[in-house]
């Protein structure tokens, strides 16, 4: 019989290590690791040998959480968030309560409260955010599925989430906005 989720106390340990993982989001399959673990960071974009100025989403697990990572929630963004359906990044002003080597060059941060139950629970044992990004190297189109993930990527990772691999997820990125002052949507993907 096939094992349909994964180890979440082996996932938090390799996390806590400063490991990289092989996940399915609600979006697509992605790389992802501790928010909180530069150097864990830094091995995702040696892995997708990707610019360190194109930064990576952050995931949280709930807006409660997203709160802790942000200074303020304009309203219409929570009310937003609570009924979205389809995955969302939410650009947002950079904070104080995260990494500065998380934030672009403009001082800004993408956060997604991921619907992924597997990815909840591991932020949930974690204690605080992951970063997340297409598993596929810069310029490579990203994959829609398990079989399409580039075996070098999965050879560079510290952990796959194989009992996932036939779990069909969104095949497309989550959409991503901002917001102005004035509370208006500016859509960006």
């Amino acid at each position: 019989m096939q094992k349909t989720y994964d180890d979440l106390s082996q996932i938090d340990s390799i996390l806590k290590k400063g490991g990289v993982m092989l996940c399915p989001t609600n979006t697509i399959w992605g790389l992802s690791c501790d928010a909180y673990n530069k150097s864990a960071v830094d091995r995702i974009f040696q892995i997708k040998e990707r610019d360190p100025t194109k930064k990576l989403i952050i995931l949280v697990n709930s807006i409660e959480q997203l709160k802790e990572c942000v200074e303020s929630i304009h309203p219409r963004i929570e009310t937003l968030l609570e009924f979205c359906n389809r995955p969302l990044t939410v650009i947002y002003p950079a904070s104080p309560n995260l990494p500065a080597y998380l934030s672009t060059e403009i001082n800004t941060v993408g956060i997604r409260v991921t619907k992924n139950q597997l990815l909840i629970d591991i932020i949930e044992n974690l204690g605080h955010p992951l970063v997340s990004t297409s598993a596929n190297k810069q310029g490579v189109p990203f994959p829609k599925n398990f079989n399409e993930i580039a075996p070098a990527i999965i050879k560079d990772v510290d952990y796959t989430c194989y009992a996932q691999r036939n779990i069909k997820n969104a095949g497309r990125p989550s959409l991503i906005i901002r917001y102005n002052e004035e509370g208006e949507l500016i859509f960006l993907r």
